[in-house]
């Protein structure tokens, strides 16, 4: 199947192209090209971008859940249910996201995917299941379960990723008994390794960089920064990330979990091809204001109402989770931390496809996965298209 894509505003590799025309070949990017330079040709599908954005869809590294649902629920059909939401977010890419709680749970959680044909599952597509948790520290496990924590030492993560080649990515403390094994062993074969819910100071976390750790999960959120000990300042695992180049940063880019100075700070340091833009988000993304519901598995998690564009705690004492929809994103990221819309989208599209080295997706050029956003100056998603597919349609 053809299908051209005109009067669009391209967005791609950190440039903003005008009046661009996409053509894909079934499920792939067949050319981007000025209008004028496409021959007259038959087409099985042309829709007109009417002057909106069109950019690589966006790809969520790290995401619990949305609309309902939260994969520690474990059904199936709850987890294809949030697929297609995904997708009414501009959203093409998915990494589903466990959290800490006992094996069990969380094979039982990986379980459900396996059962998915996502061949013909529609929404966004499934790119891989991450591992946040449990091997986490308790000073910094944030509103990860403290009573499920545990170290890599127990080497659990191998039969993990034995009995499920899908997972793709593991969180883990870098001080943790055990952390800078498990981040050799991943590396090896090919898995992301991301620091997180950490008390390392700055010197194990730079060790743990050399280790194999590539990604900082949630920066700044559940992470040690600069501090005293006998009096003497030491750097945390905030400042050796930003520190080192070889690491790509998440920010939660809600407006609300990190201050405009501080994402601008990330941004400044790393820049737009370090600095990848996640929601973090649990089941009450999409939902309204004053939604009660849980944090995690629906039978065993906890309780928590959405108001003021986030998660709380039932008596409002502290965050409980991120309900930013991956457009909120996009739009706190250019209007309230300022980041030019170029490469907000880069850090949406392009960054989080190399952070987790993929390389058919992110870029909007011939050869590459028809996996396309369309959305206007307000961010308001006007299409969604997944392997050439529409998959939402405002």
């Amino acid at each position: 199947m053809r299908t051209k894509i005109i009067n669009a505003r391209i967005i791609t590799q950190g440039k903003e192209l005008d009046r661009h025309a996409i053509m894909i070949q079934n499920d792939t990017i067949e050319a981007v090209l000025p209008e004028e330079a496409f021959a007259a040709g038959d087409f099985d599908q042309v829709i007109d971008a009417k002057g909106a954005y069109a950019s690589a869809g966006f790809i969520d590294l790290h995401t619990h859940g949305i609309g309902g649902y939260d994969f520690m629920d474990a059904e199936s059909d709850g987890a294809l249910n949030a697929l297609r939401t995904y997708a009414r977010y501009g959203v093409t890419g998915v990494y589903p996201t466990t959290m800490s709680a006992p094996f069990s749970q969380v094979r039982a959680a990986l379980d459900s995917l396996a059962q998915i044909d996502f061949a013909s599952a529609g929404g966004a597509a499934f790119l891989g299941a991450h591992l946040e948790g449990p091997y986490f520290s308790p000073a910094q496990c944030g509103a990860q379960p403290p009573d499920q924590l545990c170290s890599p030492a127990d080497e659990e993560y191998k039969k993990l990723i034995a009995e499920y080649p899908f997972i793709r990515r593991i969180d883990a403390a870098p001080e943790l008994p055990g952390s800078m094994q498990m981040a050799k062993d991943l590396t090896a074969q090919g898995l992301i390794c991301g620091m997180a819910h950490t008390d390392a100071d700055a010197q194990t976390a730079l060790l743990a960089a050399d280790a194999g750790y590539r990604v900082a999960t949630h920066l700044y959120s559940g992470m040690s920064g600069v501090h005293r000990e006998n009096g003497f300042r030491k750097g945390g695992t905030v400042e050796a990330c930003l520190l080192r180049d070889d690491v790509y940063c998440e920010a939660i880019c809600d407006g609300i979990h990190l201050p405009a100075e501080l994402l601008q700070l990330i941004y400044k340091v790393k820049g737009a091809d370090r600095m990848v833009l996640v929601t973090d988000s649990m089941r009450g993304a999409g939902m309204k204001e004053g939604t009660q519901c849980m944090l995690g598995s629906k039978d065993t998690g906890t309780p928590v109402v959405i108001a003021d564009g986030v998660a709380w705690l039932p008596d409002r004492s502290a965050f409980a989770g991120s309900v930013a929809t991956y457009d909120v994103l996009i739009r706190k990221a250019k209007d309230y931390a300022h980041i030019p819309l170029p490469d907000v989208i880069k850090m949406a599209s392009e960054t989080p496809a190399k952070a987790m080295r993929l390389s058919n997706k992110g870029i909007l050029a011939a050869g590459y996965d028809a996996d396309i956003t369309l959305f206007d100056e307000n961010i308001e998603i006007q299409l969604t298209m997944v392997g050439g597919k529409t998959q939402y349609e405002r």
